[in-house]
């Protein structure tokens, strides 16, 4: 069937997700589930599956469990093909990133439990905000491409779909401790009540279910501390028929500042873990306090609110609704020199200096920019799958409203004429709704061909502050966008185990706040459009297992960089009308020996062109007040390797005894659309080790207990994951500017879990 319809309640375990994609990703466990006739649409009617002729990974909870010691969850999903990951800190723990196939995070979909959580305005995910949720996780899909049909901002380079546990059958009790390098430290503590409540069958109704995680690190980067805080808690009710679920996640943050980078000459002298925040660095003054402020800190509480619907009307129609409520609320604060009186409403600058008599016009401030958010609404999906008929039908969409406020405040003023602690600055606010609805379809008119036709229809409109003409102030604007996006897909089976697939997907994406927040109307982004070409065959069960995929995504008006800069150094998007990315996926797993997971080698590879048919690059001139512009033809797309592979050699050598080696490889990574070699990253090949012992006991009440350590970069490979260029010119000189985020060399991660 083109999407799971059947929610299974493992008896005595966490619930089994779909097969694993590799024998080293299966899970070893063999449960024999009770199976529970509910559409979890809310989580299935968006994941792709063998009949939807996509690439795609799912992963497990023992996978999961296996990769878990309390870092971000992108650090998770290094292993996945064609994807990169970045820490800001260095350490895996704090502000985290992830790209897939190139694509920012900004252009890979997130969801949870089929609930969209890209942020609306900015379509970032801040991981940060979700700490420790792998420990709430029981499988995680990966799509490359435009994927399925999916809620929220359009999947431009991928999705990564979170699926929350479920609940156990047994009551349960955990406690994980971990700790490591940098400072790292991690508790979680995890207890369920089991299914309780017993029917007249004697089968169990009720769940609870709850997690409580600390995780603290002071990060490989000089101040890229964390102090992480995260509340996980269910209530379930579960019939043959019904399931509602209660949900609440809550996460909070306090990190120190480190998405500046490295100066790139720091790095070349030595000094990776040099960190700018808090003394107000400038490319031309240098650093303008001895020391940095003490308070350069982000702060941020995100809380998630969801009931899972669902209900099987007949043993052929399920339907699924997830009304949900997302709240953020934090700010940033940092210092900064001399800013214009006039830019915080500080006016008038009459202050005398009274040795000279001259007026004072520019102040040191310390202050505050924050964000509160709340986006609420529901998605649904009623999925009709008749017995001993070769077709399914999913009718899906969601609905949700988003309110946003931005505010500076100034808590602190070297000189200030006329102000109060924590005047504001600017207060804005930003609406917006997203509505879509699709309709998939699956028919099967052979034994071995499978055909799916998906259709989505998007409506968002957008209401900000924008300006209307060049150099004019930001008035109230309303920008609207009516979306269609098809898809179609056919599977053959050439054997058992072992199918081609081929198909093809449009997917549109609106630009982001500060594409338009930023951008004068003369250079006012449009909508970006993909078509998404697929292809390839897999082979997936057997002693060894595979695939080869081949993939084209066609953009019309991509939004890149562009080399210009806004008023404070953000990057302003544009437009480029034709641009692609080409590539081949090579995956592979196999068991070594003959009895299962005693040796298996897993691995992918993808080899990609990502390119821009012709681009101007735009530098500032600051002696003219003007701007030179540089024509390219056929130049890379920034961010793009045309190399990425990862592999993991794992062995069970003893029983509960298992062993990892993993190695990730990434080419050269250019921080511009030019190419340029000067403003790039160096290649990197990075080695980690993991091991974990799982033994059952009796003692003190214990039933499970496991040790697991994690050595990463093993050969203290000297690397930077990420990175940001911009330039402009002065006294007839250019000034090129290069910001590195250098990643920690050797370092530990270990783990004690006792479970009840």
């Amino acid at each position: 069937m083109a999407v799971g319809l059947t929610l299974q309640v493992a008896l005595g375990a966490a619930a089994q997700p779909g097969a694993a994609s590799s024998p080293a990703a299966a899970d070893s466990a063999r449960l024999r589930p009770r199976r529970v006739q509910l559409a979890e649409a809310h989580i299935t009617a968006t994941r792709a599956s063998e009949q939807t002729g996509t690439a795609y990974q799912t992963l497990g909870p023992k996978v999961i469990r296996d990769r878990n010691f309390g870092q971000d969850l992108p650090q998770m999903l290094d292993q996945t093909p064609s994807v990169v990951t970045t820490s800001d800190g260095g350490a895996g723990i704090g502000y985290s990133g992830i790209r897939i196939r190139g694509t920012d995070p900004t252009r890979v979909n997130i969801t949870l439990n089929g609930v969209p959580v890209n942020e609306a305005e900015s379509h970032a995910v801040f991981f940060v905000n979700m700490p420790d949720l792998l420990s709430s996780t029981q499988s995680i899909q990966v799509q490359r491409g435009a994927g399925t049909s999916t809620n929220g901002a359009g999947a431009f380079g991928g999705s990564v779909n979170i699926e929350t546990n479920a609940p156990r059958r047994a009551a349960y009790a955990e406690i994980t401790n971990a700790a490591g390098s940098f400072g790292t430290w991690r508790t979680t503590v995890a207890a369920g009540t089991g299914l309780i409540g017993a029917d007249s069958a004697g089968r169990g109704r009720f769940a609870v279910d709850a997690r409580a995680s600390r995780i603290q690190s002071e990060g490989y980067i000089d101040r890229a501390f964390s102090r992480l805080r995260s509340l996980y808690l269910t209530g379930t009710y579960l019939t043959d028929k019904t399931l509602v679920r209660a949900l609440i996640l809550t996460g909070q943050e306090r990190t120190g500042q480190a998405w500046y980078g490295v100066p790139k000459d720091s790095v070349a002298r030595g000094n990776r873990t040099f960190n700018p925040a808090g003394f107000d660095f400038d490319d031309f003054i240098g650093i303008q306090r001895p020391t940095p402020y003490d308070n350069q800190t982000d702060n941020y509480q995100q809380d998630y609110h969801q009931l899972l619907i669902s209900h099987q009307f007949t043993p052929s129609l399920n339907l699924s609704a997830t009304p949900f409520y997302t709240r953020g609320g934090g700010f940033y604060e940092e210092y900064k020199v001399n800013q214009r009186f006039e830019r915080y409403n500080l006016l008038p600058p009459t202050l005398l200096i009274d040795h000279t008599g001259d007026t004072i016009r520019r102040t040191d401030v310390v202050r505050r920019r924050w964000l509160r958010t709340d986006l609420y609404g529901a998605t649904w999906a009623a999925t009709l799958a008749p017995a001993n008929r070769p077709w399914t039908l999913t009718l899906g969409g969601a609905a949700t409203g988003y309110r946003g406020q931005h505010f500076g405040e100034v808590t602190w003023a070297r000189y200030a004429a006329q102000s109060e602690t924590r005047d504001r600055y600017y207060d804005e606010r930003t609406r917006k709704t997203d509505a879509n609805a699709y309709l998939r379809g699956t028919w099967a008119p052979t034994d071995r061909l499978t055909a799916y036709l998906d259709g989505q229809v998007r409506r968002v409109s957008y209401s900000l502050l924008a300006p209307n003409e060049d150099f004019g102030p930001r008035r109230p604007n309303t920008f609207e966008f009516t979306f269609f996006n098809p898809k179609a897909g056919l599977t053959y089976q050439l054997a058992d185990a072992v199918a081609a697939y081929a198909s093809v997907a449009v997917a549109h994406r609106e630009p982001t706040r500060n594409a338009y927040t930023d951008t004068p109307p003369s250079r006012r982004p449009t909508a970006e459009r993909l078509v998404n070409y697929e292809a390839g065959v897999r082979r997936a069960a057997g002693r060894w297992q595979g695939g080869l995929n081949f993939y084209w995504m066609q953009y019309r008006d991509q939004l890149v960089l562009s080399g210009r800069l806004d008023d404070v150094g953000g990057a302003i998007p544009t437009n480029v009308a034709d641009s692609y990315r080409a590539g081949i996926e090579l995956t592979a797993a196999a068991n070594l020996l003959p009895r299962a997971n005693a040796l298996t080698l897993s691995g992918n590879l993808a080899l990609s062109r990502n390119r821009i048919r012709r681009y101007r690059d735009f530098i500032t001139n600051y002696d003219t007040f003007t701007e030179i512009a540089t024509e390219f033809r056929e130049t890379t797309i920034a961010y793009s390797p045309s190399v990425v592979g990862a592999t993991t050699l794992e062995s069970e050598a003893l029983p509960g005894l298992r062993v990892a080696l993993l190695g990730k490889h990434v080419s050269r990574q250019y921080l511009d659309n030019t190419a340029t070699r000067a403003r790039s990253l160096d290649p990197y090949t990075v080695l980690d080790a993991r091991v974990r012992y799982t033994r059952a006991t009796r003692v003190l009440g214990l039933n499970e207990v496991e040790i697991a350590a994690l050595a990463q970069n093993l050969l203290s490979e000297r690397y930077e994951s990420n990175g940001y260029t911009y330039a402009f010119i002065s006294g007839a000189q250019r000034y090129d500017f290069t910001y590195l985020y250098p990643q920690a060399p050797l370092n530990f991660l270990a783990s004690l879990s006792l479970r009840w």
